[in-house]
């Protein structure tokens, strides 16, 4: 039997701060962000086994050497070196914190020296050389978080500098307080790559759905990246008590800080939506990104049981209570959340929803966010920027019809199991009305079947046999995730901003067959194109709803975050970005002889950063085993967004800058069949 030693999980971070930069701007906050976060992991109640590599600036002007001793300066030789170390050493099931303070460059084409593509982040160190830096490439630090998520390591990484390609194209010259420098050829050419094979293989990362442009596309499920800023912005150093600090990197230790007196537990998901928030009511000139897995928590386990229905709140300038939700989250005025404090437990606030601190309505809402009111009790005035809601009532108009067939049975019971569920309406059979979009039968098999509106079995759904425990209840389950599915298909703007939609261009990579249907080869790539043709930036998300009754987030499984950037076309960006997707028949339906099915691909496009973590469903699994529960939990999850969607909203304040539109695809893709057989 091993013994603990052998078995207990450590962690491990290296940590990085630079204020010298000898031959470009020098920085201030930078080292203190390094040191602020070494004392906040040597309080934590595991050990932590810290590297701390920083360059503080000399008191001496002529010196070009930092004050700390040579084994401590941030060099490439020291950060890789202190990387290996903990490829070589840790194993799996432990932790790793990397964090970053410090100015970032991008390659452009003058980077001929390398075989690196040109527009790729470089890190910027220091070096004791005639240049006075060093670079490390991104892709060089891609490859060590691939190789350590590869080994099960947890790895987070957070990036307090710039990486934009257009923070310097405007000029040469950038204030002292933001953290990026010029991309310089000869630096980069003074190190060859090879002195870094260890760990530089690349190999194939690329996933089906590429849609990243800095290939950060290690495993998503072993690692996560938080970013001060997004691909189009500056990463600036604010003055907190009159000291200079990395924005993202005060928020950060704040918001841990605070989590860690309360004892309290929160997923990276979270922890972004908490950061985002505070961004946006204190520091609005940036927006943080995260990337990869949202599910951990802080140097934490996996699935915490986090909710992703949880919404930020925040407050305005002018005082009024802000939800970080709008139209496009299908919010609907009247609707009702109860409001928490971010520090309080996930699972927690999952289990005392009734004993909310406080309960408040939607009064207004625009397209990305809404205004609150006071509901009770009397402590709404406490809320503070960075609390999260979570919805109690809400207010939906619309409803998805189903048939139910005379062999079913008494309505009434179907109705009774359907009470607590939002987007259905049964009808009996002996209802005249309208087709429906379902309709609900008893085959031969005494089985429930599902039918769709022509009463063609869905073959997709599995089938109940009649005397299954609690047959009904799991057949409404299925008919309240279809309806949720088919409801959320169709959200779209009815009333787009005219202006918005001419500020860009989306458009697919082939036309579409006779039947609008685009036509795609199971195994081949479709994809579509988005050029910015604004001053500003954009937002997509992009969500495919499956042939199995799915609808995943395409951005976060490529490991990208909740939404992917547009730059602005200016200065050099041309403002346009490609995605393509790999488009197959599911091993499900190709085993039961189908050699089609239809995808579509559904993509928000709006003119603020914005979130639909919650905005997902599981696929419905065949087995009717599986039905109970499972699919249940994902209606709770996806109902805030499924109200109807009645237009832009015109009027007060900032709804100017807040615009979306939608775009949906179908793309059928099909199997060659040759020799009447299936490959």
């Amino acid at each position: 039997m091993p013994g603990e030693a052998d078995t207990a999980v450590n962690y491990w971070a290296v940590l990085i701060g630079i204020n010298f930069y000898p031959q470009d701007n020098c920085l201030e906050g930078c080292v203190r962000d390094a040191e602020t976060v070494k004392q906040y992991l040597e309080a934590a109640p595991k050990p932590v086994d810290i590297v701390i590599l920083a360059a503080t600036k000399p008191s001496d002007p002529t010196s070009t050497r930092p004050v700390e001793k040579p084994e401590f300066w941030p060099t490439r030789n020291n950060v890789v070196s202190s990387l290996i170390r903990i490829l070589g050493t840790a194993k799996k099931g432990d932790f790793v914190y990397i964090h970053f303070s410090g100015h970032g460059t991008r390659r452009d084409n003058s980077g001929e020296h390398t075989n690196e593509k040109p527009g790729n982040l470089a890190f910027v160190l220091f070096e004791d050389n005639e240049h006075g830096s060093s670079y490390l490439n991104g892709p060089v630090l891609a490859s060590c978080l691939r190789k350590m998520a590869g080994k099960g390591l947890i790895v987070t990484l957070v990036l307090d500098c710039c990486y934009s390609g257009s923070v310097l194209r405007g000029g040469d010259n950038c204030s002292a307080d933001v953290r990026a420098v010029k991309y310089k050829p000869a630096v980069d050419a003074a190190f060859p790559q090879e002195l870094h094979m260890d760990c530089s293989d690349l190999g194939n990362t690329v996933r089906n759905s590429q849609i990243a442009s800095d290939h950060w596309l290690v495993n998503p499920d072993g690692y996560t990246i938080l970013s001060a800023c997004g691909p189009h912005e500056r990463a600036w150093e604010c003055k907190v008590e009159g000291q200079r600090r990395g924005a993202l990197t005060y928020f950060l230790i704040d918001a841990l800080s605070a989590l860690r007196k309360r004892d309290a537990e929160v997923t990276h998901q979270s922890l972004y939506q908490h950061l985002h928030t505070r961004f946006h009511a204190s520091w609005p000139r940036q927006t943080p990104m995260r990337y990869g897995n949202g599910k951990r928590s802080f140097f934490g386990r996996l699935g915490i049981a986090s909710d992703p229905n949880f919404v930020p709140v925040y407050r305005a300038d002018d005082g009024r209570l802000c939800l970080g939700a709008g139209q496009a989250h299908g919010v609907y005025k009247g609707d009702e959340y109860a409001v928490y404090p971010f520090h309080l437990s996930e699972v927690s606030a999952g289990q005392i929803r009734e004993a909310a601190p406080a309960i408040v309505r939607v009064d207004t809402v625009r397209c990305l966010t809404s205004d609150l009111v006071e509901v009770a009790p009397a402590s709404a005035a406490h809320i503070e920027t960075g609390w999260k809601a979570k919805p109690v009532t809400y207010l939906s108009p619309r409803k998805i019809s189903v048939r139910l067939a005379a062999s079913v049975g008494s309505p009434h019971q179907w109705q009774e199991a359907a009470k607590q569920q939002h987007f259905l309406n049964l009808r009996p059979a002996n209802e005249d009305a309208e087709p429906c979009t379902f309709n609900v039968t008893v085959n031969d098999r005494t089985e429930y079947e599902i039918l769709d509106g022509s009463h063609e079995r869905v073959v997709s759904l599995p089938t109940i046999p009649l005397d299954t425990n609690e047959a009904i209840n799991r057949v409404v389950d299925i008919l309240q995730h279809l309806a949720t599915f088919k409801y959320f298909e169709g959200v779209e703007n009815r009333s787009p901003s005219t202006f918005f939609e001419g500020s860009f261009s989306l458009l697919p990579d082939r036309a579409t067959g006779m039947s609008g249907y685009f036509e795609v080869g199971h195994g081949d790539a479709w994809g579509f194109a988005v050029e910015n043709s604004s001053d500003k930036p954009l937002y997509l998300a992009i969500f495919n709803f499956t042939p199995s009754w799915q609808v995943a987030n395409l951005v976060s499984q490529a490991g990208e975050g909740d939404f992917m950037v547009v730059p602005p076309k200016e200065d050099g960006n041309n403002g346009r970005r490609e995605i393509r997707l790999q488009m197959e028949v599911p091993e499900s339906l190709r085993s039961r002889g189908k050699n089609q099915c239809e995808d579509i691909v559904k993509v928000f496009i709006t003119s603020k950063a914005t979130s639909f973590p919650s905005m997902v469903l599981p696929e419905i699994s065949l087995r009717a085993e599986d039905s109970r529960g499972r699919v249940r939990s994902g209606m709770d999850q996806l109902s805030r967004f499924l109200s109807e969607l009645t237009g832009r909203f015109r009027g007060r304040d900032d709804a100017f800058h807040e615009e979306w539109a939608t775009r949906n695809f179908i793309i059928r893709t099909t199997v060659c069949i040759e020799n009447g057989q299936l490959p």
